[in-house]
């Protein structure tokens, strides 16, 4: 399908207890887009043969912008993995969390390594990669966090950027200071608004929260970031609801 103008996609993992079945996906995509949203980026979902969900997305006039693939899929299950983002016409993904055994100074430099191959190989079959953050990157096992560690010894051509806004600022720094440290690496951005309740932090819509959108938007304007992607791991109202308002706030402060 035609890739649309905007730049505001919505993170299927905010309402992934909707997508359990590719009966679910049905009616929930065609609320996604009665929402407003055009684009979205693949995660969180249950089964589904990827020609299927597809032919969902286009009936709904979605676009796939991004996807997101744990590690073992992308060691493991290369070739299904790279059929399956071709497939949705993906040219984007990403991985999380890369787990536990690579939390030291010495398995960063494993983990860089191994993001270098996956990317090569990624970028050969004209996908892009790339590496979402969460608070754990940023902690210290040499004089730099683990996420500056990370992109200091990958290829900027085999991984990119995905920075999460909330995460970066939980973990204790900028989100506006790492949107410009990988200017040139980095198009695809997660939003996620942050407050404080009862000494307790959370998640909230985009807007709802203390983050600094001015300076954050400005940022991912300064770099030319093609796509603003709203996540909210957890809601507290229902998580289309919520998708809604972070799309609506965006929105007024004047994203298209």
């Amino acid at each position: 399908m035609k890739i649309p103008s905007t730049k505001i996609a919505l993170q299927c993992y905010t309402i992934r207890d909707y997508l359990k079945t590719p009966e679910d996906m049905e009616k929930t995509f065609a609320k996604v887009k009665e929402i407003g949203y055009e684009a979205v980026q693949i995660s969180g979902l249950g089964e589904i043969e990827p020609s299927r969900l597809k032919d969902i997305l286009d009936k709904n006039g979605l676009y796939c912008c991004a996807s997101h693939d744990g590690l073992p899929a992308l060691k493991d299950n290369f070739d299904a993995t790279v059929k399956k983002l071709k497939t949705l016409d993906c040219p984007f993904t990403a991985i999380g969390h890369p787990g536990g055994a690579y939390w030291s100074a010495e398995g960063v430099k494993t983990l860089a390594k191994e993001l270098n191959e996956i990317g090569k190989r990624l970028l050969d079959n004209g996908i892009r990669f790339g590496y979402h953050n969460h608070k754990v990157e940023f902690e210290k096992f040499t004089d730099k966090v683990f996420l500056e560690e990370i992109y200091d010894l990958t290829d900027p051509k085999y991984l990119m950027g995905e920075i999460d806004t909330f995460w970066v600022q939980h973990g204790g720094s900028d989100p506006a200071l790492w949107i410009r440290k990988l200017k040139g690496r980095m198009k695809e951005v997660h939003f996620k608004d942050m407050t404080i309740r009862k000494d307790q932090v959370i998640m909230a819509e985009i807007g709802a929260g203390n983050l600094n959108w001015a300076e954050i938007l400005k940022a991912c304007k300064e770099i030319d970031a093609r796509w603003y992607i709203i996540e909210q791991d957890k809601c507290e109202r229902d998580p289309l609801e919520s998708a809604k308002i972070s799309l609506d706030n965006l929105r007024k402060m004047g994203v298209k």
